[in-house]
């Protein structure tokens, strides 16, 4: 019997937690399946040295005072310097388990190797474990056959990753533990500055290639494009570092906030103010989100599209649906049958244009309105409906109809509420590119009804 290997790798610990992953970017105009793996490890491998690039930005402007601990795989990240580095590699055929305990000192020039035994999957992931006095980072591109990177400054996902690393050390070389715990406990994970997160992203994001190599020109081997493609503008640029801009201190400030919730001494009115800058930074970044999605498909970016369950889909958005229909004080009314076929799409920007259409639509209505959300199957496709009644308003209150202005050619405006969201005729693009269909029957005095056919799979 196969016994299940218990430690959770650091990328099972990141994606459990709110860390930050990297979007990959596309590639363009070939139809080989399996130049779609070269090009997401390739994507993987540019985003792993981008931050690398950044985090020694970090620790050469860090005061000349400091020390700090890096606990990396498969190979050292830097060259030897004032850093304590201690390399997790697997254990190679022959190799004795435990090194030899006259060399257990955390010797900063010559960097001790932990071994891995050879069940644990940690052995193919790359990944860094960083603790100084100012900051605490962990990062991770998962395995070489499945590269996805991410990274979190969070002192909970630092904590959480230097046990499971710990645990892993007591397998296999005990005798280094007591050394690493010291330094663990000088450098205990802390709540960084706010700017040096920010500077982080920021050198991270410079690094990154703005398009493919034209020597790899890939796609996914499944993709759908609108028949009128979205109309790329002059302005595309502009949005695409608008967008960058946003994102990049939003998920800095909804890091730290978190960081703050977890702490149990706060006051009951604190921590209702940070989870309300927690649900505005996070709204607005995924609002950021779908435009920088809808900026890269006006390039020409191709989507996968897959069979997926809008039943399972549906169970997990509805709660948010409710969660922002509640916030403004409008009523959520859900029709759908227990099972509903499968449909052909893309789970990932078919929920995320899903969320931003029902956050426009509370946003956008007056206190004690109502939205109805019906999902029927009709024919080979399935028919989701979302249609709201607008209550009674009263213009003297200023709860009539919000007017909306033109920004270039894909967004659109609401100078009363500040919401800037992607205009009609772009997620129609958008839904189209999905193998959908949106119909928006629009009614300033009752309400709106939109219609989203999606085919049958």
């Amino acid at each position: 019997m196969v016994r299940r290997w218990l430690l959770p790798t650091l990328s099972e610990i990141l994606a459990k937690s709110e860390s930050t992953s990297i979007e990959p970017f596309a590639g363009i105009d070939e139809t080989p399946q399996q130049l779609h793996s070269i090009q997401k490890i390739r994507q993987g491998e540019q985003q792993w040295h981008s931050a690398v690039c950044a985090l020694g930005y970090l620790l050469q402007t860090a005061p000349s005072n400091s020390d700090g601990l890096l606990l990396c795989a498969p190979v050292p990240l830097f060259e030897p310097g004032t850093y304590a580095t201690a390399i997790f590699s697997p254990v190679h055929p022959g190799q004795p388990l435990l090194a030899s305990a006259t060399a257990v000192a955390m010797d900063v020039a010559v960097p001790p190797e932990i071994p891995l035994l050879p069940a644990d999957p940690l052995q193919h992931e790359r990944f860094c474990l960083v603790l100084t006095k100012q900051f605490g980072l962990v990062m991770s591109l998962g395995s070489a056959e499945n590269p996805h990177f991410q990274f979190s400054f969070d002192p909970a996902d630092v904590q959480l990753a230097w046990q499971s690393l710990r645990a892993r050390v007591m397998l296999t070389a005990t005798h280094q533990l007591a050394a690493l715990d010291a330094m663990v406990d000088r450098l205990a994970p802390v709540v960084p500055d706010y700017q040096l997160v920010m500077r982080f992203s920021q050198i991270l994001l410079q690094q990154l290639p703005t398009e493919p190599s034209p020597h790899h020109h890939v796609t996914p081997p499944v993709v759908a494009k609108p028949e009128k493609p979205i109309e790329a503008t002059a302005d595309v640029e502009l949005l695409q570092a608008l967008t960058h801009e946003i994102r990049t201190p939003l998920t800095t400030i909804r890091t730290l906030t978190r960081s703050l919730l977890r702490r149990k001494e706060l006051e009951e009115q604190v921590i209702k103010r940070l989870e309300s800058i927690d649900r505005e930074c996070t709204d607005q970044i995924n609002r950021m989100e779908l435009i920088f999605q809808a900026i890269e498909l006006a390039e020409g970016q191709t989507v996968d599209l897959t069979s997926m369950s809008v039943s399972h889909l549906l169970e997990q958005s509805l709660p948010l649906w409710q969660k922002q229909a509640e916030r403004r004080q409008v009523n959520l009314a859900v029709a759908m049958p227990e099972q509903l076929p499968q449909v052909r799409s893309n789970p990932t920007i078919l929920d995320r244009v899903l969320n931003g259409l029902v956050e426009n639509f509370t946003r956008n209505l007056p206190p004690g309105s109502q939205i109805e959300v019906e999902v029927v199957p009709v024919g080979d496709r399935i028919k989701l409906q979302v249609r709201s009644i607008r209550e009674e308003f009263d213009p003297a209150e200023g709860h009539c109809p919000h007017e909306t202005k033109a920004v270039g050619q894909m967004l659109t405006f609401r100078p009363e509420t500040g919401n800037l969201s992607l205009n009609l005729q772009v997620t129609k693009d958008l839904f189209q590119i999905l193998g959908g269909k949106l119909v928006v029957k629009p009614n300033q005095q009752q309400g709106e009804t939109m219609t989203i056919f999606l085919p049958m799979h």
